[in-house]
């Protein structure tokens, strides 16, 4: 019987045996796919070292035995058509492989469950953490900011439409002089993440990287912050849609705030707006993007909008789009390039061009385009009743163009030089754009937030391209340091750490990643002040999650629980996803030492009573600040 056997179940030993390998050369792009492809491989090795067992080892044991005997003896029931049921029938006549498939679909069923179960618990753990960071950033400029991040490649789509790209022979991109003479590398940046700026010996970076320091750029400057003011304080303004938040991030990246209220009132400068976006930006650069909507409108309260220009005439008091786009004629001077920038920003605002035509733009064509139209201002902004207003003949003619993009010559823009921006985005994020997934997001459904939680768990390549645009040059010493962080050799690691940020003192991950060193050292007050570093001196928003985080577990050790709290909060604020079960544990602390202060103080109270003296401990210490 157990030969036999065998040989019966070799077939489908194999046979899982392949479907195995196939599932394995599968790549899904998809959170769903990658699920599947690992459930999958869970199943089919799992069978395939069942049956593995089954052929070596018989299992001829009680079970098998006495399910064999029912499938034996069981009666076998009728169809609608008064036949015999043909599985019944067919396990009734092979009653030893029928209990053995049986068996093996049962552990399966059991070992599947159970794998599916912890899936499933770590995904809720995802969703709760997704929940309570949403949550926490309620009311604040980081759910703003949270909206506007799939817009983000449309932004860094115009940039290079704009500005160009220079790489070398294998593709990476390598620092140029622009066209102000500035050092610049990638998309446009400047300047790099460890303050560093960009120059002629900045090494070569890839496309992903490239485009990491781009966003960051984006992200960093006040542009989106100066927007979300406005969107908060003013009734009328109200951004919402991908065209909207390009055209007008677009303006104010290089305009800033100038493009929105006059910086001179009657050859004096404006003082009441200098002083409200000084107090603005400062709060900015302490709370980070935890700073709030009511800590805005205070301050817009103290200094109100007094002088507006022609574009914040007619944005804040909620005129239609059109009426905003053909404002933005009317900041025309400082080149002929503001020209078509302008136009091209007026023509994505009114809804004339959509922002995913910056995907099509060829890299560096738009001044190609420039000078097939001309100078001459008429033909970007014709002017009527002294009003400006945008050109939609010259609109035909960008859309022919854009068919069949030429030089002022009429020679083709074609090969590696004239590609479209889209084509220099990384592919997965390009891909999103062309199937319409860069939009202004909505509220997030609890399906988003699976998915989101998913996908989180997915991100450490990105993780590795964000740290890897940190140390451009030296990740090979920094490397080192992490290494001996892990290693456990933690005195090694500060050491290295120091020695970086004495050449790079700017730095925000090597201060954080110090920090983090002398917590585990249990020198608090040293990775406090590390922190503070990042806080208040260098103000690296994307990192204040982290140094946030540092300085809540340094005061959670030195017992001050209402610094660690604030602090705790404000990294969870911030974005740091691991800092939850760090507010729940330290909110439990403060609660069980209220009570205790509570008993404390009754206690004090009757001592007095009696005249007596105590030796009693006094728990909890109130501190009113909220920073690192």
């Amino acid at each position: 019987m157990a030969e036999k056997f065998q040989k019966i179940v070799n077939f489908p030993h194999r046979a899982f045996g392949r479907a195995t390998q196939e599932i394995m050369r599968t790549q899904p792009d998809k959170w769903y796919g990658k699920v599947a492809k690992g459930a999958g491989m869970t199943m089919t090795g799992l069978a395939q070292f069942l049956f593995w067992a089954t052929k070596y080892i018989t299992l001829d044991n009680h079970a098998l035995r006495a399910g064999e005997r029912k499938l034996r003896d069981m009666r076998v029931k009728k169809n609608k058509k008064g036949e015999n049921k043909k599985l019944q029938e067919f396990m009734k006549r092979h009653p030893n492989l029928s209990s053995h498939v049986i068996y093996y679909m049962l552990i399966m069923l059991i070992v599947g469950g159970t794998k599916a179960g912890i899936e499933i618990s770590d995904l809720v753990e995802e969703v709760k953490i997704e929940n309570s960071i949403k949550r926490a950033q309620a009311g604040t400029y980081a759910e703003f900011l949270e909206k506007m991040r799939p817009v983000l490649p449309y932004l860094v789509a115009d940039l290079i439409a704009k500005e160009g790209v220079r790489v070398n022979a294998q593709g990476m991109h390598i620092p140029y002089l622009d066209g102000q003479g500035v050092w610049t590398i990638g998309f446009g940046s400047t300047v790099l993440k460890d303050g560093t700026r960009v120059n002629k010996n900045t090494p070569p970076i890839t496309t992903q990287q490239a485009y990491e320091l781009a966003c960051w750029h984006i992200t960093e400057k006040e542009t989106f912050f100066h927007l979300y003011c406005y969107d908060v304080v003013f009734d009328g303004v109200d951004v919402n849609s991908a065209s909207e938040l390009v055209a007008l991030a677009s303006a104010t990246y290089n305009l800033g705030t100038n493009l929105i209220e006059s910086p001179i009132v009657n050859e004096k400068r404006n003082q009441n707006y200098e002083d409200r976006f000084a107090e603005l930006n400062k709060l900015y650069k302490e709370y980070g993007n935890a700073i709030t909507a009511e800590q805005v409108r205070a301050v817009f309260e103290k200094y109100p909008v007094e002088h507006m220009t022609p574009v914040g005439q007619v944005w804040l008091t909620g005129a239609n789009k059109e009426v905003v786009a053909d404002s933005l004629g009317r900041f025309l001077k400082g080149g002929n390039g503001l020209k078509w920038r302008r136009w091209l920003e007026a023509q994505v605002l009114r809804g004339g061009i959509k922002p995913e035509v910056f995907l099509k733009i060829p890299v560096g064509g738009m001044p190609e385009f420039f000078k097939i139209i001309g100078d001459e201002r008429e033909n970007w902004f014709v002017e009527k009743n002294r009003k400006r207003f945008v050109n939609n003949k010259t609109l035909e003619k960008f859309n022919k163009w854009l068919e069949n993009p030429v030089d002022r010559r009429g020679n083709k823009l074609t090969g590696s030089r004239w590609k479209p921006a889209g084509d220099w985005l990384p592919q997965d994020v390009a891909e999103a754009c062309r199937a319409g997934k860069c939009e202004v997001a909505v509220q997030p459904s609890f399906w988003d937030m699976v998915k989101r939680a998913d996908k989180k768990k997915q991100e450490v390549k990105e993780e590795q391209v964000k740290i890897k645009t940190y140390v451009l040059g030296y990740d090979e010493l920094y490397a080192d340091a992490v290494g001996a962080y892990r290693a456990g050799d933690y005195q090694l690691a500060a050491d290295k750490y120091k020695k970086m940020i004495e050449q790079y003192p700017d730095n925000a991950l090597l201060r954080n990643d110090l920090a983090a060193t002398y917590n585990k050292l249990g020198r608090y007050n040293d990775a406090i002040a590390q922190a503070r570093e990042v806080v208040q001196r260098i103000g690296d928003k994307s990192q204040y999650g982290a140094a946030q985080y540092n300085a809540g577990f340094a005061y959670e050790q030195l017992g001050n629980l209402q610094k660690a709290l604030a602090n705790y909060k404000l990294a969870l604020a911030n974005g740091n996803r691991r800092v939850q079960k760090d507010i729940t544990r330290v909110s439990e602390k403060l609660k069980r030492a209220g009570n205790k202060k509570v008993a404390f103080n009754s206690g004090i109270k009757q001592i007095h009573q009696k005249n007596a003296k105590s030796d009693l401990l006094l728990y909890g210490q109130e501190f009113k600040g909220n920073m690192a």
